[in-house]
């Protein structure tokens, strides 16, 4: 930004875009093929919109090309559910209890299908907006207080607002957690202290529609507001608002924010502000918390509060006359009605308020019950996909996700069936999108089918369908990702039949709005204009890179012209209308600029991440010739970074899909892909990556090896013990062959086992530190899952990886350690990769004789010794199966580490079992041995004297998979071997020379 020409530039615009694009493609309506064609001619439209930005003319915001539409979403179907049964009878089918409806309609009052005015707004409309939030909206939301928990800006650890961020907004689920658990804290604080509470949860009647935001630009409100504006950021904020205001004006409404537009959510935030410092000033509560327009109040009941209303009359007495009540008697709604929000009807249903009157044991009880909910449902989306056995478990799953009730006895929010339901699916549908990315199509087609069957049978009927379509565009992205074309045809044909019934059989209604009749022809022509666009953009963005001749042809058979009848509904005909070479062109569009299904990061990443997914080719990828007039200079220095790593050097710029991405590379890809992370020498360029795709950078706290050679990997401080799981997990020997020569893993149970498995690590309530598993035991993609939910435990996780494939025939075999770090200011884990460095002379063999291949390390060991690692205050190291017979290794190590871990695929556990013993004593560490369990002996070795006590886990056998948790007392060692005699216990005495290796980190004071 110019200031003193008071002019913004180009590159203002550039930072802007790139944050709205993030902010609309993670909206539940965003325009994919809207933001595809603006930026194919992104330079030039910036420079547009830049033109009207700072010209003297502001006509161009009344212009409806620049405000963009709206479109009618499902909001729900009200309808005479009594009158579809015959008697007591309850339908088990959706559609029959439909059909049984249709017939008794004469005689019941007739259905309304509800729908809500969603902004579909232009490109350039989301570019100002966020260029409003960039220079006026956070100085807004900076003054709202930590009681306003939702929707607030991404900002730095200093609070100042962060500018280089993709996005806007924090992640909402954190702080949604934090509004609720800190409401949950503070009531059980109250009642351990034996006071008598009251909590209230209320929520806003339709709240974005029925918001004016011209309060905004009024004085008074902006000096309430503590804002100060320069006057390049006052009319940019005019500009702003004034847009909204316009925008309400072409459509149904007669006020309210356009919902969909990311910025109207600061919008809503602020206004607010008054009721916060109410609660906070006048109230002071307990607790006050505010997720967007949800309150959660906690007060001591000194007055003996019994009902709604003596607590809604007890705050409005307090609310120097903001708060008033129309129903004052019957506990009715209470309008937050401030000076400032003139033109607004801001109201706090009665339906939705809630009432608690907490105390004593019940109180605590009813609190647990409350917790003991929310915690089942935390545990239900931490845990990990877990692939049914059969089609029939599969129907059996959905059907009762889609069936719950409501559990209002265990929320404090007023949690109705139909948001029961919506979750509960919601995770179901998750663990199908993560099958769809961590096994090939054909292994869970029999599950993946059953789903959209259960799918057709018990949402696509329009009852079901209003309170579920939020999920229809994901169940059409995965059908068409997998190629599942018969039932892709069959879910936009049951589409089509569902807009039908609702035109024929439904009358039709606006929320927040009552439409006149004469508009039912023009909401129904938007819903079917917008489920066309839909149907495309899903199918554009999801659509395989590569079919076989067998997919081809099914999808000829139901999508080519030739093969849809000209009397075929809309919907269907729009699909036929569309060529193979078009979809792909689309696709290839969405995918290069980060719009589609499969994200753009994917293309450069280590083949091994995405074995089974197909992308387009390279050659296909777009650049932006001069990146440095559209962003800072701090990104452009990570990107060209990035694009070094990802193979894009020396191209005529950098790829849209990394400039402007949606789906950055994690922190955990980024050790992956980056050269030598952990090099002091690459520190910075590693920062400026991290810079570029997370939006912040760190230097001083990075992993790095150090003078000594240690892998420093911050992590919290020491701990004097270690929880260790030893996972014994079968890998058959055929999954091996096939990891050897490249072919599909025949054991198509592997996955679900090792799903069963690490969930059962990640529930299980001691706290463990690591989870150690056999030498090539996960694949790479699979790996990448599982380190990211275990991480969310702070767990780290030491695996054997399959035999990654290198050129000219060569392969390696590495172990891969997603270790915990806080380096970054939050919880967060990185990926340290150790290759082994020779076979086994067996190993060796059986890589020749089977597939051809030699094994070689991808990075040789400096100075041929094994690398330590410091993670956090634990030293160890990791020797690979045969390498633990190196002597050489263990005496380099001697005195330098805590513990060894050992990944094994080892059936000579007779020879293992003397170097094993031999170890711990000669090494004088603890040993973590982890072999397959066809062969077992896994233990952890300890070197203590009395014979009975070394072995403090030793496992072997069973035909089921599980693990056994040992702890070693890192402290308890150390200080046996500080002195310069080792004392009489409990450890056997160092071996000679001990002193002389041990390193000084891990001295200690004596025993």
């Amino acid at each position: 930004m110019d200031t003193v020409a008071g002019r913004f530039n180009l590159k203002d615009l550039g930072m802007a875009y790139r944050k709205a694009k993030v902010d609309l493609f993670y909206t539940t309506h965003p325009s994919l093929s809207e933001l595809v064609v603006y930026e194919e001619n992104l330079e030039e439209n910036l420079s547009s919109l830049l033109d009207r930005i700072n010209g003297e003319s502001e006509d161009w915001i009344d212009d409806e090309q620049f405000l963009g539409g709206w479109i009618p979403a499902p909001a729900k179907l009200d309808w005479q559910a009594e009158a579809s049964r015959a008697g007591d009878a309850v339908f088990s089918s959706p559609h029959q209890q439909w059909g049984n409806y249709l017939k008794q309609k004469s005689v019941s009052p007739g259905a309304v299908a509800t729908f809500r005015v969603m902004a579909r707004n232009s490109v350039d409309f989301h570019v100002l907006s966020a260029l409003w939030i960039i220079h006026v909206g956070e100085k807004f939301d900076v003054q709202l207080s930590d009681v306003a928990y939702g929707n607030r800006v991404r900002r730095q650890t200093d609070k100042t607002y962060n500018k280089l961020s993709l996005g806007s907004f924090q992640p909402y689920l954190k702080p949604y957690r934090d509004w609720r658990d800190n409401g949950l804290k503070a009531m059980r604080s109250a009642l351990e202290s034996k006071k008598r509470i009251v909590a209230v949860s209320a929520d806003i009647a339709s709240f974005y529609h029925c918001l004016n935001p011209t309060f905004m630009l009024g004085e008074q409100f902006i000096k309430l507001a503590g804002v100060k504006l320069t006057p390049l950021e006052t009319r940019l904020h005019r500009l702003f608002i004034e847009s909204l205001t316009k925008w309400t004006e072409h459509t149904p409404l007669d006020t309210g924010l356009p919902v969909g537009l990311p910025a109207s959510a600061i919008v809503a935030n602020i206004a607010l502000i008054a009721l916060d410092q109410i609660m906070e000033k006048e109230v002071v509560p307990l607790y006050y918390g505010r997720y967007v327009d949800d309150i959660l109040l906690v007060i001591e009941n000194h007055k003996g509060f019994a009902t709604t209303a003596e607590v809604w009359k007890w705050l409005i007495d307090r609310s120097n006359n903001q708060l008033k009540s129309e129903e004052p008697d019957l506990g009715g709604a209470v309008r937050f009605a401030p000076h400032y929000l003139n033109g607004s009807s801001i109201t706090f249903s009665g339906e939705k308020t809630r009432l608690f009157i907490v105390e004593g044991r019940t109180g605590l009880s009813m609190l647990q019950s409350i917790e003991r909910q929310i915690g089942e449902r935390a545990s239900e989306w931490r845990s990990l996909p877990n692939l049914p056995d059969s089609a029939e478990k599969v129907t059996t799953e959905i059907v009762e996700a889609l069936t719950q009730d409501g559990e209002r006895a265990n929320s404090l929010q007023n949690t109705d069936s139909v948001t029961t339901r919506k979750a509960a699916f919601a995770i179901k549908l998750r663990d199908f999108e993560a099958y769809e990315r961590d096994l090939p199509a054909n292994v869970w087609a029999e599950q993946r089918h059953a789903l959209f069957d259960a799918f057709l049978d018990q949402v696509m009927v329009p009852h079901r369908f209003f309170d579920m379509a939020g999920y229809y565009p994901r169940i059409i992205r995965l059908a068409t990702a997998c190629a599942d074309f018969e039932h892709l045809d069959k879910l936009i044909r049951a589409l089509n039949k569902l807009v039908e019934d609702v035109s024929q059989y439904c009358g039709i209604g606006l929320k927040a709005t009552s439409p006149p009749m004469n508009m039912k022809r023009e909401v129904l022509d938007k819903w079917a204009d917008y489920l066309e666009s839909m149907l495309q953009e899903c199918i554009f963005s999801a659509f395989p890179a590569q079919l076989s001749r067998q997919q081809l042809r099914v999808w000829n058979q139901h999508f080519a012209k030739k093969n849809v009848n000209s009397g075929d509904r809309r919907l269907l005909s729009s699909i036929a209308r569309l060529s193979i070479s078009k979809i792909r062109m689309e696709n290839e569009r969405y995918f290069v600029h980060d719009l589609a299904y499969k994200p753009f990061r994917y293309l450069g990443l280590p083949a091994e991440l995405i074995k089974h997914i197909k992308t387009v080719a390279k050659k296909a990828v777009t650049y932006v010739s001069k990146p440095l007039t559209l962003v800072d200079e701090s990104i452009h220095e990570g990107l060209e970074v990035l694009a070094q790593w990802s193979g894009w050097a020396g191209n005529s710029g950098i790829p849209y899909g990394l400039v402007f991405a949606t789906r950055p590379f994690t922190l955990i890809e980024l050790y992956l892909i980056a050269d030598a992370p952990f090099s002091k020498a690459n520190q910075q360029v590693l920062s400026s990556a991290i810079l570029a795709q997370r939006g912040f950078s760190v230097t001083d706290k990075l992993a790095v090896v150090n003078n000594k050679g240690v892998l420093e990997i911050e992590d919290g401080g020491d701990k004097e013990k270690v929880r260790i799981a030893l996972a014994n997990f079968l890998t058959e020997e055929g999954s091996w062959i096939a990891s050897i020569t490249r072919r599909p893993d025949p054991d198509t149970g592997r996955y679900q086992r090792l799903m069963t498995l690490v969930e059962n690590v990640i529930e299980e309530h001691k706290s463990i530190d690591y989870l150690l598993m056999p030498e090539v035991s996960l694949p790479p993609v699979w790996f990448m899952r599982l380190a990211h939910k275990l991480s969310s435990r702070r767990i780290s996780l030491i695996a054997g990886i399959e035999y990654i494939h290198a050129r000219r025939k060569t392969v390696r075999n590495q172990v891969w350690s997603a270790l915990t770090h806080n380096g970054f200011g939050f919880p967060s884990h990185l990926v340290y990769m150790q290759d082994k460095q020779t076979p086994a002379f067996h190993e060796e063999t059986e890589l020749k004789r089977i597939g051809g291949v030699t094994m070689r390390p991808a990075v040789p060991w400096p100075g041929g010794n094994p690398p330590i690692i410091q993670h956090g205050g634990f030293f160890f190291s990791i020797l690979v199966c045969s390498e633990l017979t190196n002597i050489s290794y263990r005496s380099a190590i001697r005195g330098k580490v805590d513990a060894l871990f050992v990944p094994e695929w080892n059936p000579d556990t007779d020879s293992f079992n003397a170097l094993v013993e031999s170890a711990a004593l000669d090494v004088h560490a603890y040993i973590l041995q982890c072999n397959h369990r066809q062969y077992g002996d896994s233990r952890i070795r300890a070197p203590y004297k009395k014979s009975w006590m070394r072995d403090l886990v030793r496992i072997k056998g069973g035909i089921l998979d599980y693990f056994v948790v040992g702890e070693i007392d890192i402290k308890q060692l150390r200080r046996f071997q500080s002195p310069h005699r080792s004392p009489s216990g409990p450890f056997k005495p160092v071996p000679d020379g001990f002193i002389s290796c041990m390193s000084y980190e891990r001295k200690t004071l004596p025993l």
